[in-house]
């Protein structure tokens, strides 16, 4: 299959600042090791009469990687970021809707509690790692620290200035204990932002996805550019590259994110079924009656 082909990552410098972005597949994801958002496409979008089929054959590989990940006893981090209204939660829906739900767990990450403010802030992601044969899906995750708490103030300068090194050397901690980790950032202009949030607003059913915190974040969008700028830069490695996704169409930024994640997270696995036991085979054949030489 297409989605599993293996693919080069994109390597500069710790500042970017010479890093180019690199054209990906067919869908145009968007891997910088050093970027501004402003180099972000905005037009990408998937053809509406080919979204459904793609959809569904991106879906089919999904089922696919979930079980090579089982028999294989390997285990996944999935990482969504992105700016309020990006589409996080639609991406989630259509990655998990087709998966054994016993082998995965969505990680909706909100402020921390009392307890965990008492913490290290990388202690409460630590106990929400899947164990061998499973995916976890963190919506929102401890890059927390060098966006909201940065530019909210919930951390010193001195707190989310040393974090990048330390998630850093989480992530490095993570690959080198078998992790496999794929990080993608959603990426909507302020225009967009703008109407879905006026969508929300109309409809009722949807209108309690729309908070004070979230016009608050909107006015300091400069701030946060700044801040999700330089955590591209810093915490982008060869182990754990950042997937900037266009995200004005959400159907494209499905295709892309879902394509991104199956490439990652499936590279150099073997996807075929382990051969059974001979000596099992055998005494199965014979409890349940199959003559082998039937068949």
């Amino acid at each position: 299959m297409a989605s599993k082909k293996n693919k080069s990552d994109n390597a500069s410098g710790e500042n970017g600042a010479d890093a180019d972005i690199h054209h990906e597949d067919l869908f145009a994801v968007w891997q910088p090791n050093g970027f501004r958002l402003s180099e972000v496409p905005g037009g990408a979008s998937v053809e509406s009469s080919e979204y459904a089929d793609i959809l569904k054959s991106l879906q089919d590989d999904l089922r696919e990687l979930q079980l090579a990940f089982l028999y294989n006893k390997l285990k996944g981090v999935i990482v969504f970021e992105g700016w309020d209204a990006a589409g996080k939660g639609g991406i989630i829906r259509r990655l998990t809707s087709v998966m054994d739900p016993r082998a995965v767990r969505v990680w909706p990450i909100s402020a921390p509690d009392q307890r965990e403010r008492e913490e290290h802030y990388l202690q409460r992601f630590w106990r929400r790692l899947p164990p061998n044969g499973e995916l976890g899906i963190f919506d929102r995750s401890w890059y927390g620290r060098v966006l909201v708490e940065r530019v909210e103030d919930f951390a010193t300068r001195e707190e989310w200035g040393r974090a990048y090194s330390e998630i850093n050397a989480f992530e490095a901690s993570l690959a080198a204990d078998g992790f496999r980790l794929v990080k993608i950032f959603l990426q909507v202009d302020h225009e967009e932002q703008a109407q879905r949030f006026r969508d929300r607003l109309d409809d009722p059913l949807k209108r309690w996805k729309l908070t004070p915190e979230d016009l608050r974040n909107r006015s300091r969008r400069a701030a946060y550019e700044d801040a999700i700028e330089e955590m591209v830069r810093r915490t982008s490695a060869p182990d754990a590259p950042w997937y900037v996704i266009p995200a004005n169409d959400k159907k494209f930024a499905r295709i892309a994110a879902i394509s991104t994640i199956i490439r990652t997270l499936g590279s150099g696995i073997d996807f075929k079924p382990p051969a059974p036991n001979k000596e099992f085979l055998a005494e199965a054949h014979k409890e349940l009656g199959i003559d082998p030489d039937s068949k």
